[in-house]
């Protein structure tokens, strides 16, 4: 026991040890960038278990990620033992509440097999609904209905709760879409008649259980003598509530996270869950893990002066005991395009100086769509490169029609998936017949497939997949997927297409049965692989659990600085630094927007080892016009002591968007490629700036949609929309000479136009 629990603190920090040793009561671990929470958490588990505080299985450790999850399990594994390490309660939030909710299935009124919608089945189901309403889907847009949902869902709205909410009624008025309560209602009842949940309905159901069911609270609370909580930072408000109940027993909470890194609001995360951890728990014991392993003294200290502008953050000041290590780069170009070829030579030259590998890069930026001048940048130099785009294989097509394939066979009230499948390959099953079929399902509030077995005309498919569905129970996973490959036609229906797309289709769906055999290979010994805890393994993967990364080539890494949180890369670029793109918004936004652009920022530089370089154009093609805003405040607020150009003062001053130095003065000029290939300039229109230093606003009363108006920035322009409640409301203003913008009218200062 004494020689593993030395084994267990060996080379931990002072603090790290102390957080590893305090294992009663709540615990508060603030992990900044880089200090090795991780190692923390699981020494933590290894030392709770050397201790014989908790036998494994009462031990419940929460990810937001398979991998995270994965790796932990692993590392306890080597200090444990395996047979120890496998009857830990360890994984996503999603993937751990799910087998709660098949055990308590019956109370919840949905079947054991349930299956899970993922994002484009829930936009599909929500396009169903919105025509069934006969609603112009141009005004409910399904992605922003869904959106609107998904934010009720987390807050534990219920669909019933929302119509109730005259809140949210007068707000969707106002937004001109006073039916989403109407669609919200008939999306929750046609999933539930169709056996499925959404990814939101994980959290609202298993609120809903440890609510209504007094008992299995009790149960599933008393089960647990400890939990752990990786990325507490990135809670919603549902985690939140779970969380409480399930700790209210034994008080054993411990909860990792970095408040500076909470970049996940528009998924419904709260800050103030780890903000106000101590108020919840007010004997709750607090350690600071300050020293970063990850990055050189510069771009720590870089950090530190940038995020230290946040007001909402918890006392801590990282450190680095590495290399000093270089200044951070800036970067000036005149077009996007420009910076993206002074991207692409700055790489070019780390590669040439340093040895490095392509897979030591990466371009990080605010939105999908800057990629593409990076991209091309790139390609001109014959540099290889990844774009990161999450869960972009288990999206194809043909993908998603095996995928529906295995859904229906498992769940035969799945909707969605009879739509997508029923008639592919083609069986001459057209609009009329299933009209006919969606006539029947509503008139006798059943599912499509329930409908179809009475339509004489569908009767080889619904025979075809009850055949397929009594498979289920007594045949291997892998060996079923192969079956209903073969017998569904599907398989040869895209063998038989011998164009390079088609070849490609079918290698997609045999790697797709590849997945299916690598899942059983997976599974603990003796465990057997079941197509529908495949399904459920697939839906609840996340971003960083599945890249595109097929062949596991060394090539760049292309992202948005989201999808980059909780990776490293030896050298980073992040471009487009420019208000109104990074900070998202610019001076539009709220004060507590800011805080969370600035957090993303500060995750953007925390992910480099070595070397950062930032870069920011001029003028930038956005929505098909040439836009110029000024260099972002954040570039301006990292201590000039960091940067190896800072900004003159006079630009950081007047913040003027054109005013240029000479070519010869500029400093992106250093990373210039070598063989001067020419770079094609925009051309640009400057556009006066008005500046009125007796600019007073009216109130905001007067503001009304059709009146012009004048802003001390942008000039004249049209209200053409205004939505949200007092306060907190926002206009769209189309402006004379910088087009449409939103703004939050109670901090922007407007002037009706004399």
């Amino acid at each position: 026991m004494t020689n593993n629990v030395g084994t267990i603190l060996e080379g931990l920090n002072p603090e790290q040890s102390r957080a590893v040793q305090c294992i009663e009561g709540p615990v508060l671990i603030v992990a900044g960038a880089g200090s090795g929470k991780t190692r923390v958490l699981t020494r933590r588990i290894a030392y709770i278990l050397a201790q014989g505080a908790a036998r494994p299985s009462e031990i419940l450790a929460l990810t937001f990620t398979k991998k995270a999850a994965g790796e932990m399990k692993e590392r306890i594994a080597s200090l444990v033992g395996g047979d120890c390490a496998r009857w830990l309660w360890m994984g996503t939030f999603h993937s751990i509440f799910i087998r709660f909710l098949r055990e308590y299935s019956d109370f919840l009124g949905y079947p054991k097999n349930f299956t899970i919608y993922d994002t484009s089945d829930s936009v599909s189901a929500i396009k169903n609904c919105i025509k069934e309403l006969q609603l112009d889907d141009k005004v409910y847009k399904p992605k922003e209905v869904l959106s609107r949902i998904s934010i009720a869902k987390n807050n534990l709205v219920t669909a019933s709760a929302y119509a109730a909410n005259t809140n949210a009624i007068t707000r969707d008025t106002q937004a001109r879409k006073p039916r989403i309560c109407d669609i919200y209602a008939l999306y929750t009842k046609k999933c539930k008649a169709s056996g499925v949940m959404d990814f939101d309905d994980i959290l609202l159901q298993m609120n809903i259980l440890l609510r209504d069911n007094p008992q299995a609270l009790e149960n599933i609370a008393a089960h647990f003598r400890y939990i752990l909580v990786d990325e507490y930072q990135d809670t919603n408000y549902a985690q939140y509530i779970i969380l409480k109940k399930l700790a209210y027993a034994h008080h054993n909470i411990c909860v990792v996270g970095d408040d500076s890194q909470s970049i996940y609001a528009f998924r419904g995360a709260k800050i103030e869950n780890i903000l106000n951890f101590k108020k919840d728990y007010p004997q709750c014991s607090i350690f600071r893990l300050e020293e970063n392993y990850r990055s050189t003294r510069t771009i720590v200290s870089a950090a530190n002066s940038l995020i230290a502008h946040n007001t909402g953050r918890i006392r801590k000041e990282c450190f680095s005991s590495g290399d000093k290590g270089d200044k951070i780069a800036l970067v000036r170009a005149f077009t996007e395009q420009e910076e993206a070829l002074l991207i692409a030579g700055g790489i070019q030259r780390i590669l040439r100086d340093s040895g490095a590998q392509y897979r030591d890069f990466a371009v990080l930026y605010r939105t999908n769509a800057q990629s593409r001048s990076i991209e091309e940048a790139l390609r001109r130099r014959n540099l290889p490169y990844l774009v990161y785009s999450g869960n972009a294989f288990f999206e194809r097509a043909e993908v998603k029609d095996m995928m529906a394939y295995f859904k229906l066979v498992v769940n035969n009230n799945d909707d969605e998936a009879f739509r997508r499948i029923v008639n592919k390959p083609a069986r001459g099953i057209g609009g009329t017949t299933l009209a006919a079929v969606s006539d029947i399902a509503s008139a006798q509030g059943v599912s499509l497939f329930q409908a179809a077995l009475q339509h004489p005309k569908l009767k080889a498919f619904t025979d075809m997949i009850l055949t397929l569905s009594a498979l289920e129970q007594t045949m291997e996973g892998q060996e079923l997927a192969v079956k209903i490959a073969e017998v569904s036609g599907l398989y040869a229906y895209y063998k038989s297409d011998t164009s390079i797309e088609g070849l490609s289709r079918t290698a997609n769906v045999e790697e797709l049965l590849n997945s299916v055999a690598q899942y059983a290979e997976e599974l603990e010994e003796g465990e057997p692989c079941r197509l529908d805890m495949y399904l459920e393994n697939v839906s609840l993967l996340s971003n960083v659990d599945v890249s595109d990364d097929e062949d596991g080539a060394n090539k760049i890494a292309l992202m948005t600085v989201h999808s980059a949180k909780g990776l490293e890369f030896p050298y980073v670029f992040i471009a487009g630094l420019e208000e109104n793109l990074f900070p998202s918004g610019g001076m539009m936004a709220s004060p507590s927007d800011i805080e969370e652009e600035r957090r993303l920022f500060y995750v953007a530089i925390t992910r480099a080892k070595k070397n950062v370089s930032l870069s920011y154009a001029d003028t930038r093609m956005r929505n098909g016009r040439h836009e110029s805003n000024p260099v972002s405040r954040f570039v301006r607020e990292i201590d000039d002591i960091y940067l190896d150009h800072p900004l003159p003062k006079e630009r950081m001053e007047q913040q003027r968007p054109f005013s240029f130095t000479p070519r010869a003065e500029r400093p992106a000029e250093r990373f210039a490629p070598r063989d001067n290939t020419a770079v094609k300039r925009a051309p640009v229109q400057t556009k006066p700036e008005i500046i009125d230093p007796d600019f007073v606003p009216s109130p905001i009363s007067e503001l009304k949609v059709g009146r012009r108006v004048e802003h001390n920035r942008f000039g004249a322009g049209l209200i053409t929309e205004i939505t949200g409640t007092f306060p907190d409301l926002k206009a769209k203003i189309s402006f004379d000479d910088y087009g449409e913008k939103y703004i939050m009218l109670k901090y922007a200062k407007l002037r009706i136009e004399k």
